[in-house]
């Protein structure tokens, strides 16, 4: 717990010293947009920084987060009105915050898998993770938000003891935050016995994202749905998408790349459906099929934002320190040399990646050997499956 507080203080310090990334630029539009032109405004026309949405500049990426996430917006501009603090400390403040539920949820979840001494290993490495420190602290996304309601919703599907409903209710708070976990909702259902406790985990969900949809998404849904569903993440700076743009130079291969550009987000689905019903999945046992997952899903992921990388600690660090220290080497070097880039030097303060870009061939390449490494252990990672369902078999 100290490893915890310890990285928690180091959050806070990064939020207040520090104006974060191009996301907390954007946040901070987004959130004057909305205050002046409302929700439906927000999603229908986008916002105007002088790096991205005028003339002469180039296009800023459109409002894709849930409609719960202008509630959210609403919550940390009226906290900055009235404390003076900006909204880019709170914003960071929450994802630090998020990352404590994590780490508590994260303790109940490998104690039935890794016993006292690995779980104490697991939750040092996971709470000081170089690279949730940076998202967390210095980046600024709700992606550690969402990864904590993931992981409460596979605790509550695991912990038998409580109604199934709760556990839609949480993912359907973390989809509410980003809609990333809606690939799981067919590997969490599958897992529940019978066709009731699925029908009650799903209608779990759907409420919770309606009702925090509310009223927006009954304002506007199409300009809504589009924005949220329609969004497509940056492609060509990471693993396949950026092999597919390396083929569009070639004549004879063009036809290959350019058709992983334009479907590769089916081909992701495919595999993580395919892979969500086989190996058949199991209630006390759904952490780590989750964990494969979401392996999966960074490794064949059409497009790319280097805070993506949060993604996977919860699960790495239950895989041993071996896979845990490659992991964290090859992410921490590249968001380091990524924002340090983005920053224009090593001390940091604002990495606007829209006024200074930062895939350059360093961070290229260093992208390019992280992403090995997350599909050397993609590959490997459903023999720590089947071993987690031997040892379940056994004790049974």
């Amino acid at each position: 717990m100290l490893a915890g507080l310890g990285a928690f203080v180091l959050k806070l310090g990064l939020a207040a010293a520090t104006h974060g990334s191009t996301d907390v630029l954007l946040f901070e539009a987004d959130a004057g947009k909305l205050q002046r032109d409302g929700a439906a405004a927000l999603y229908r026309d986008g916002v105007v920084t002088e790096w991205c949405g005028g003339v002469g500049t180039r296009p800023c990426p459109p409002f894709n987060h849930p409609p719960f996430m202008t509630h959210v917006l609403r919550a940390w501009s009226a906290v900055e009105a009235a404390s003076g603090v900006p909204l880019r400390f709170w914003l960071r403040l929450s994802a630090a915050v998020a990352d404590v539920g994590s780490l508590l949820v994260l303790a109940r979840l490998l104690r039935r898998r890794l016993g006292e001494t690995g779980t104490a290993a697991a939750l040092g490495w996971f709470a000081l993770s170089p690279i949730a420190i940076l998202v967390s602290g210095f980046h600024g996304n709700t992606d550690p938000i969402f990864l904590f309601f993931t992981l409460l919703a596979i605790e509550l599907v695991e912990a038998s003891r409580r109604p199934v409903w709760w556990a839609g209710v949480a993912l359907g708070m973390a989809m509410n935050i980003k809609v990333v976990p809606l690939v799981l909702v067919p590997v969490m259902a599958l897992s529940l016995p019978g066709p009731r406790r699925r029908i009650a985990f799903g209608l779990g969900a759907l409420a919770a994202f309606a009702l925090g949809s509310l009223p927006i998404l009954a304002q506007a849904p199409g300009a809504v749905l589009s924005g949220v569903f329609g969004y497509r993440s940056q492609p060509g700076s990471w693993g396949l998408s950026l092999l597919a743009l390396v083929l569009q130079q070639d004549p004879g291969w063009a036809w290959l790349g350019t058709l992983y550009l334009r479907h590769g987000a089916i081909l992701a689905l495919g595999l993580i459906l395919a892979l969500s019903l086989w190996p058949r999945p199991r209630r006390e046992r759904l952490f780590f099929h989750v964990g494969l997952l979401m392996f999966l899903l960074v490794s064949v992921i059409p497009g790319f934002g280097v805070q993506y990388l949060v993604w996977l600690v919860p699960w790495v660090v239950g895989l041993g320190s071996v896979a845990t220290l490659a992991y964290f080497a090859s992410a921490s070097a590249l968001l380091v040399t990524y924002y340090s880039t983005a920053v224009g030097g090593l001390r940091w303060y604002l990495a606007n990646s829209l006024a200074r870009p930062a895939w350059t061939l360093p961070v290229v390449l260093l992208g390019l050997a992280c992403w090995i490494v997350v599909c050397g252990i993609t590959i490997t990672y459903p023999r720590r499956l089947a071993a987690d369902r031997a040892e379940g078999s056994g004790a049974g």
